[in-house]
């Protein structure tokens, strides 16, 4: 099996949004929560390394904010060494494909490229 991710035809901006979006909450030193439109992403790691993962990727077309998000708490030019989806619902996973990142996106079921 192949395992090349691409996009579906249907890939494109929802304009929907929660009065949330924006705006993120440091649960725990390591621990970061960032609403991307209607979805939640997380962030686990130390603030300023680049050791972290990307726990869910948000709604389709929302990379640029999440690289905003990870700059501005990890530094310029990071990346995290894994983005895992906690279930593949449009709304978790739209910004995984984002090859800014060139990661491994890791789900239940198996580990993609």
């Amino acid at each position: 099996m192949e395992n090349k991710l691409n996009y579906g035809e249907d890939y494109k901006y929802i304009p929907a949004t929660s009065v949330q979006s924006g705006v993120g909450i440091e649960v725990l030193d390591d621990l970061y929560q960032y609403t991307v439109q209607i979805a939640n992403i997380v962030l686990y790691g130390k603030p300023h390394t680049n050791e972290f993962v990307l726990i869910d990727a948000g709604m389709p077309k929302s990379a640029d904010d999440i690289i905003a998000v990870v700059e501005e708490r990890f530094g310029p030019n990071t990346r995290p060494q894994a983005i895992i989806l906690t279930h593949g619902h449009f709304d978790h996973v739209g910004g995984s494909l984002c090859t800014s990142f060139r990661t491994s996106i890791l789900d239940r079921k198996r580990r993609l490229p």
